[in-house]
């Protein structure tokens, strides 16, 4: 009976007139909350351990025990500066395999009393699951929901056994009844790479994802951004509505919606490997696999070898980011490939809808991090409605929402930013402190330094290869140099700190 519902329930069911994305797949069968409580270890009291940082930061760095220990030397150091050069405070605490609960009562405390902004949940750390009856599909669906983090003061119950629709009083582990204030008081991102062993030793994956993190923050894309939205057949009627919401974050948007374009062949050998920074991919899904109209699916396994150039993802792919699923696809977007930074999507049926209050924050230079609570924000206005719920209790962060999409670019005119056709442009000992040390091999030229608003703070002259730029009246935060050499010119972004 289940499957006869899910096969009527698959191009049919609208919210908003909008089809809900599901997995059309049949045969599958998600994983249960029993089967993940079986796989982890045994829940043990909670106790923090502080590494390193802020006591009562804005940014709470939560850690499995002993994790930090196998980072590469310098690593942790690295990101703590790198955030703190936006102006946050971070502290980094590892933690052992404790409830849930445990872990929001903490995050409760430390927003109530020190006003904390975000959290990061960074290795195998619990998770909160929730069963719901879905308002579409006519079936119950139970998931992790890592909005459980964020909605720090709405009220969460296990009040049935199994789905409320079946009637059974009782207690089963899973959230099945949500109420209250229901806004978010945080943000919080997920790191979660020990279920992507057959894509790398997991420590080197958290150790590479660091790395290019800190290389994406300090350096520039050779290119100016542009963003691909592919729509594929059951939402071409909305395309050219969410490539516009996309548009309040990058200004050029490639979109793809023709039925005859969007396909799995075009998407792996033609999409992925372009030099998109962004990609939001529109199409029916399962936790490892997009199941393009006609064909052929995208499977988690070939994500790697396409060489994707993108740093974001906005899944629009049913449970495409279910990180409790070995190799889902979300994880391996933003943990497994080259340049992966972050995603959003949705560990059940459903993804984002109304995208404008989540793009337009980042665009005026809000964290990814933020840009999802207001998003949050704006969806719980008045509560959370049965089609709501339905659509979107399931969505994730997965990756550090401390990143801002548009650092590189805010305040700055796409005529400044070009890269032009310079190369060599480098900056010494990057972060930076009393002084910005750039080198150029021409013999004169013109620099100048930038803020993320756009003004000229700092400028000077190559003599001899080299300038070096005063900055001890600066704040600490990103910065971009532009060289000019004979009519042509090159940015790079620079980290100042104090």
């Amino acid at each position: 009976m289940v499957l006869i519902m899910i096969a009527m329930a698959i191009f049919g069911e609208i919210y908003d007139e909008i089809p809900l994305t599901v997995n059309p797949d049949p045969n599958y069968i998600p994983d249960t909350y029993e089967e993940w409580l079986g796989s982890q270890p045994d829940y043990e009291p909670f106790s923090v351990r502080i590494i390193r940082g802020t006591d009562g930061a804005d940014l709470l760095m939560i850690f499995e025990e002993g994790l930090t220990d196998s980072l590469d030397a310098g690593l942790l150091d690295q990101w703590i500066a790198d955030i703190t050069s936006q102006g946050l405070t971070a502290e980094v605490i590892e933690i052992p395999y404790t409830s849930p609960e445990d872990i929001k009562d903490y995050l409760k405390f430390q927003y109530n009393n020190n006003g904390l902004e975000g959290a990061i949940l960074i290795g195998n750390l619990s998770v909160a699951w929730c069963m719901m009856d879905n308002d579409f599909l006519r079936y119950g669906e139970s998931f992790p929901a890592d909005y459980f983090f964020m909605d720090l003061d709405g009220t969460w119950e296990d009040l049935w056994i199994g789905y409320p629709s079946e009637g059974v009083p009782g207690t089963d582990g899973k959230y099945d009844t949500i109420g209250g204030s229901l806004d978010s008081e945080i943000y919080v991102g997920r790191i979660k790479v020990d279920n992507l062993s057959a894509l790398g030793d997991p420590v080197d994956l958290l150790n590479e994802y660091l790395q290019r993190n800190h290389e994406w923050r300090t350096n520039n894309d050779p290119v100016l951004p542009v963003a691909l939205c592919y729509v594929d057949d059951d939402w071409t009627t909305w395309g050219d509505e969410w490539a516009a919401d996309m548009g309040k974050l990058y200004s050029n948007i490639i979109l793809v919606k023709q039925s005859s374009e969007t396909n799995g062949t075009d998407y792996l050998y033609n999409r992925l490997p372009d030099t998109y920074v962004w990609i939001s991919p529109f199409v029916h899904s399962g936790p490892d696999t997009h199941y393009w109209q006609p064909g052929p699916t995208t499977t988690w396994n070939e994500l790697v070898p396409a060489n994707p150039f993108a740093h974001f993802y906005n899944l629009f792919a049913c449970s495409n980011a279910r990180f409790t699923t070995v190799h889902c696809m979300g994880s391996v977007y933003t943990f497994c490939t080259a340049s992966g930074l972050a995603s959003v999507g949705s560990t059940k049926s459903g993804a984002m809808l109304h995208f404008s209050p989540f793009y337009s924050p980042m665009g005026n230079g809000a964290s990814i991090g933020e840009a999802y609570a207001d998003w949050w924000d704006y969806i719980t206005q008045g509560g959370l409605s049965p089609s709501e719920r339905s659509w979107h209790l399931g969505m994730v962060l997965l990756g550090d929402p401390t990143l801002m999409p548009s650092m590189h670019m805010v305040g700055i005119e796409e005529e400044d930013i070009s890269p032009g056709a310079l190369s060599g442009l480098a900056i010494a000992g990057n972060p930076c402190y009393s002084e910005v040390v750039i080198s150029y091999p021409a013999e004169h030229g013109s620099v100048e330094l930038y803020d993320t608003s756009g003004r000229l703070v700092a400028d000077g002259l190559i003599e001899d290869t080299s300038c070096s730029l005063d900055v001890t009246s600066l704040g600490t935060g990103f910065y971009i140099v532009r060289v000019r050499v004979e009519g042509e010119s090159a940015t790079a972004s620079v980290v100042i700190l104090k």
